[in-house]
């Protein structure tokens, strides 16, 4: 017969489990960064370019949530890597533009090769915060691109406005390019309906934070998608585009992360037909 003692026993269990399930997705686990490392294969991409390292950053957002010490520890994870890129999707605070200068300030350690490019997310005031990303020396592609050159050789950094909360543009965006391969930087993978009927070759997204909460076999429960999970993170062909889309470091709503570690993911870029 199931006993009083039994019960309590089971229901002691019961409360100790949530409760480590608690301190981990309150106290470890949205500090514990998770590097990526993906090859992203693109056809006729220019012997020069064989080989190009982008690193990608996305949803900060910080918050009295996502300490500054926390950013300037991701920061130097990234320097790290020591890319050629550094790509910046979006959404540097949550909430409150009082966070603003302090983040961009740690991001102005940001170090790449060949420059650090951004787009703006919903959490994101254009003006404000494209002008406290520029002080600092970050390009932000707000529907447009530039041309990146080795050599006789180029590939086209093109970035649009946010999907929902700012005016996207893309084939304001895409004009003027030619047919060397083109990468985008976009905040709200949902984008993806629209730049899959181009001749996009790469697009790195975040804005999902993987659902942020991510139950065994089931998966997120929630994502801010209309697409629901479809799009909650990874890799994804979608036609002749390839889209990433990133994790991101910070929370937003809930300061938790569950089986959604806040990730920096590193792209080498390669020929579909390796180069001899």
């Amino acid at each position: 017969m199931f006993s009083r003692r039994m019960f309590i026993k089971g229901a002691c269990g019961s409360l100790l489990g949530t409760m480590a399930v608690g301190g981990y997705s309150y106290l470890l686990e949205p500090r514990w960064v998770e590097i990526k490392r993906v090859t992203i294969k693109i056809n006729a991409l220019p012997k020069q370019f064989d080989g190009i390292t982008i690193a990608q950053m996305s949803d900060i957002h910080h918050s009295k949530y996502v300490h500054k010490e926390f950013v300037r520890k991701c920061v130097r994870a990234l320097n790290a890597l020591n890319p050629d890129i550094i790509a910046l999707t979006g959404d540097y605070v949550y909430c409150s533009d009082e966070f603003l200068c302090p983040v961009t300030e740690e991001l102005a350690e940001l170090r790449a090769k060949e420059g650090v490019f951004a787009v703006l997310g919903n959490h994101d005031c254009r003006d404000s915060t494209s002008d406290a990303l520029a002080k600092e020396g970050i390009r932000v592609l707000n529907n447009e691109h530039t041309p990146l050159y080795r050599k006789n050789d180029y590939i086209f950094i093109g970035g649009v406005d946010n999907l929902c909360t700012g005016h996207m543009d893309l084939k304001k965006t895409l004009l003027g390019m030619d047919d060397n391969p083109k990468v985008l930087l976009c905040h709200n993978p949902d984008a993806i309906e629209e730049i899959r009927k181009t001749n996009v070759d790469f697009v790195m997204a975040g804005h999902t934070h993987g659902g942020q909460v991510s139950l065994p076999i089931y998966g997120p429960p929630v994502v801010y998608s209309k697409f629901g999970n479809r799009y909650a993170s990874g890799l994804f062909h979608e036609g002749n585009t390839i889209m990433y889309v990133n994790k991101g470091i910070g929370v937003s709503v809930f300061p938790v992360r569950f089986f959604a570690r806040p990730e920096i993911t590193l792209f080498t870029l390669r020929n579909s037909v390796r180069i001899v």
